[in-house]
């Protein structure tokens, strides 16, 4: 399930960045061209298995955290005050 789901969203990013790649490949040669495009998409899924976003919070965790850590820096700073 996790290695079908990793699949599917490493080919749908893959097709997103395809126009980049199109448009960014018509600079080399044409008999360079598939061989340049497969290797930028080989990059990309490389680039994929280095990025970890398992453990990126939500934006309700991230903001929550954010409010419990300034708290606790408004009473910090409070305490070095009194």
């Amino acid at each position: 399930m996790i290695k079908e789901n990793k699949k599917n969203r490493q080919e749908e990013l893959i097709r997103k960045m395809e126009p980049k790649i199109k448009k960014s490949v018509r600079t080399v040669p044409w008999q360079y061209r598939e061989d340049v495009e497969q290797e930028i998409k080989m990059k990309v899924m490389e680039s994929i298995e280095k990025v970890n976003t398992y453990d990126v919070p939500t934006f309700f965790e991230y903001t929550q955290k954010e409010k419990r850590r300034r708290e606790g820096l408004c009473q910090d700073e409070a305490n070095n005050k009194g």
